[in-house]
C-alpha cells in the first residue's frame, strides 16, 4: 500500500504543466547544494576545533598539568618553586620590623598611640592562608608543600599569623595533616604538609629578628567520626605541636592562658605583653575533651582561645567550628569573607562597631587559597567592618608586579610620621601593601 501511493503522487507531480513540473527537480538539486556547503563548512568547523584542543591541550600539559602526585613529579615541582622563589625572596627587603619594640623604644608614630589603644584587638597580623604551602607553577592549585621554605618566605615578607589547614586522608583517618582543599572537598595539593615541620620552622625562625607575637590558627577541616579515631586523631595534633613548646603563650605573669584559661582577656592585652610567644587559636571546642595524664597529649593544653562560628556568616566555614549557644561568650570568632562582603549596611555598622568599639572579639574572615581578595574588598573587610586576620596566600601575591610596584613606592616614601600610615595600603592594587610597614597593621583609629 505505502509503494503504490509513493507512484501514485510522483505520477501527480509529473503531470504538472510548465515550471509547476519541474519545481521538485530545482527544489531537490538546490537542497543538494545547500546539505553539501553546510557538511563543507562542519568539517572545517571541526578541523578548527580539533587544532585548537591539540594546542590548547599541549599548553595546559606542559605547563599547568606537567606535575602529578607521584614522589619524582612532586619533587621537581619543589625544587622549582625554591629555586623561584628564592630569586624573587632575595631582591625583597625583609619586612621584619617589631611592631612590640617600636611601641616599647616609643619611635615615632608609634609613640602617639595612646596606651589604652595597644592592645592586640587594635592590630592586625599579615595572615598566611594555608601555612606551608607554595602553589603550583600556573595557579594556586596543583602545588606543594614544603613547610620550611613557605614559612621562611612568608616570615621574612611580614607574616605574623598562619593558618593551618587540618585534614585526613581517607585511607589513614587518625594521621592530621595539611592539605589544599577546594571549596568542593576535593584535594588540589599534589601531596600534604606536616603540622610538625612546620611548628618546628616557625620556633626556628619566628623570633630570629622580630619580637612580635605569632598566631598559629589551627583550621579543622573535619575530624575521623570514629570516638577511638577521632581522640587518636586529636593527641596527634597535640603531639606535634611540642616544637613550640619554648615561647607557647602559657604560665606568664598575668595569669595562666593554657586551655583557653584567659581567653577573656587574651585580646584586650597589650600587644607588647606577648614578645616572643605563640598564641593558638582552634575551631574546635576543646575545652570538651577529656584530660590526659600528660597534659601536652591534650590539644585543649595548647589552645588560647577557641574560634566560633560567626553569627553572620554560613558558608565556607568547617562544620566542626562550634557555634555559640548563649550559654559561653565567645571572643574570638571566624566567618566568610564572602559573606561579611555582602552585609547589609545597617548590620554592617553593627559588625564594625562590635569589634572595635567594645574592643572584645577577635574576628577572622576566611575565603578560598585560590581566590584572591582585591585591596578594595580588604578595605572593606579590615576598615569599614573591622575584621582583625584576613588570611591570604602571601607567598604568590609577593611574586606579583603589583608587589613589585608596591616596593618601588616604599623605596622613594619618607619615613613613616603619623598613625594613619600604618593603617591603609600603600599601593591600590596590591593587598599586601596594608602590611608595608611591619608585619602587623593598625585599626584608623589613633
Amino acid at each position: 500500500m505505502q509503494d503504490g501511493h509513493v507512484e501514485k503522487s510522483s505520477g501527480f507531480f509529473s503531470k504538472l504543466p510548465g515550471i509547476a513540473g519541474s519545481f521538485l527537480p530545482n527544489m531537490t538539486m538546490s537542497s543538494d547544494k545547500t546539505a553539501s556547503t553546510w557538511t563543507m563548512l562542519i568539517y572545517v568547523l571541526l578541523i578548527i576545533l580539533f587544532v585548537v584542543y591539540v594546542i590548547l591541550a599541549s599548553t595546559f600539559n606542559t605547563g599547568c598539568r606537567l606535575y602529578r602526585s607521584n614522589a619524582n613529579s612532586i619533587k621537581k615541582l619543589i625544587s622549582l618553586r625554591r629555586l623561584g622563589l628564592g630569586s624573587s625572596v632575595d631582591i625583597i627587603p625583609h619586612n621584619d620590623k617589631s611592631v612590640c619594640s617600636e611601641i616599647v623604644n616609643k619611635n615615632a608614630p608609634y609613640n602617639s598611640i595612646s596606651s589604652a589603644k595597644i592592645a592586640l584587638l587594635q592590630w592586625r597580623p599579615l595572615t598566611v592562608r594555608l601555612a606551608g604551602y607554595l602553589g603550583g607553577i600556573c595557579s594556586a592549585r596543583d602545588g606543594v608543600f614544603d613547610m620550611a621554605k613557605g614559612i621562611q618566605v612568608a616570615l621574612s615578607l611580614g607574616a605574623r599569623s598562619f593558618v593551618f589547614d587540618i585534614d585526613y586522608l581517607d585511607k589513614s583517618p587518625c594521621q592530621p595533616l595539611l592539605i589544599h582543599r577546594d571549596s568542593g572537598g576535593i584535594m588540589r595539593s599534589l601531596n600534604t604538609g606536616s603540622i610538625q615541620d612546620g611548628m618546628a620552622s616557625l620556633k626556628k625562625m619566628a623570633f630570629s629578628a622580630n619580637q612580635d607575637p605569632v598566631i598559629i590558627i589551627l583550621y579543622l577541616r573535619r575530624i575521623p567520626s570514629g570516638q577511638i579515631q577521632a581522640d587518636n586523631f586529636l593527641t596527634a595534633i597535640a603531639s606535634a605541636l611540642d616544637p613550640i613548646s619554648t615561647y607557647h603563650l602559657g604560665l606568664t605573669e598575668q595569669g595562666n592562658f593554657h586551655s583557653c584559661g584567659l581567653e577573656s582577656s587574651l585580646f584586650t592585652s597589650d600587644i607588647t605583653t606577648f614578645q616572643k610567644k605563640f598564641i593558638v587559636l582552634c575551631n574546635y571546642d576543646t575545652t570538651l575533651l577529656s584530660q590526659k595524664q600528660n597534659p601536652k597529649d591534650n590539644l585543649n593544653f595548647w589552645v588560647n582561645a577557641r574560634l566560633w562560628q560567626h553569627e553572620l556568616s554560613t558558608a565556607l566555614i568547617s562544620s566542626i567550628t562550634p557555634t555559640n549557644t548563649g550559654q559561653i561568650a565567645p571572643y574570638a570568632k571566624i566567618g566568610s569573607a564572602k559573606d561579611f562582603l555582602t552585609i547589609p549596611g545597617s548590620k554592617s555598622d553593627a559588625v564594625s562597631s562590635f569589634n572595635r568599639a567594645s574592643s572584645t572579639i577577635f574576628t577572622v574572615a576566611l575565603s578560598p587559597v585560590d581566590e584572591v581578595l582585591t585591596v578594595s574588598q580588604m578595605k572593606i573587610l579590615l576598615n569599614d567592618l573591622g575584621i582583625h586576620c584576613v588570611p591570604i596566600d602571601v607567598i604568590r601575591l609577593a611574586e606579583t608586579k603589583d608587589h613589585v610596584n608596591t616596593l618601588k613606592i616604599i623605596k622613594k616614601a619618607p619615613n613613616i610620621n603619623v598613625v594613619p600610615d600604618l593603617t591603609d595600603a600603600t599601593y591600590k592594587t596590591d593587598p599586601l601593601s596594608f602590611w608595608t610597614y611591619a608585619g602587623w597593621s593598625r585599626f584608623n583609629s589613633a
